[in-house]
């Protein structure tokens, strides 16, 4: 038995999102090389747990499981790019997630639910803790791409791996679904994917930038 575990919460969007945040994860790559999060499935952190109990981890997931049934399913919109600034001239370069006032609600009760107490910035990374150089060679090509999506959120999923691992991967733990469904959620959904379909499809473009 693992003395300690890492455990990872996260929203993972449908295919259609990342497959495209993954194409201009490589385009970028194309310009500055290899970097952090390049191989990174599209997901948006919510929160992340380091040397915990793995017994302690068991006996909370009964309580989550309940309290996070209880959030309905959201829809979220990539709206363009943006970029957080760190320490030593790091850079990280993000899709922007829309924040309305009933996302904004959301994103409330779910950190409630998992007992969250600091900000979350919902975005989807692109390049993480680039060098400035890097950034200034990538912005230009980001500043002012149209990227508009809508997406459902349906679950949330936890992943573990083993904190003091030589090699720490990553896997599966436990899926929370979002289940508190609203008679008017599945008419919503079927205009809204009518319409993703019809106007906010992703073009088939071989260079993005």
């Amino acid at each position: 038995m693992n003395m300690y575990e890492d455990y990872l919460m996260l929203l993972s969007p449908p295919a259609t999102v990342k497959n495209e945040i993954a194409r201009y994860k490589k385009a970028s790559a194309k310009l500055i090389g290899n970097y952090k999060s390049m191989d990174s499935p599209a997901h948006i952190s919510i929160q992340h747990l380091e040397r915990q109990k793995p017994f302690m981890a068991q006996t909370n997931v009964t309580r989550m499981e309940k309290s996070l049934a209880a959030l309905p399913p959201v829809l979220l919109h990539l709206d363009g790019f943006k970029y957080f600034t760190h320490l030593h001239g790091q850079m990280t370069i993000y899709a922007h997630i829309r924040i309305t006032p009933a996302v904004d609600e959301w994103f409330t009760l779910l950190k409630r639910s998992l007992h969250v107490k600091k900000a979350i910035v919902p975005h989807i990374t692109i390049t993480r803790d680039i060098p400035e150089g890097d950034f200034n060679l990538l912005w230009p090509h980001f500043r002012h791409k149209k990227l508009v999506e809508p997406f459902w959120i349906k679950e949330l999923k936890m992943l573990k791996r083993e904190t003091f691992a030589p090699s720490p991967q990553w896997t599966a733990f436990k899926t929370f679904e979002f289940k508190n469904i609203k008679n008017t959620a599945n008419t919503a959904e079927a205009i809204i994917n009518k319409q993703a379909a019809a106007e906010n499809y992703f073009p088939d473009q071989f260079n993005l930038f």
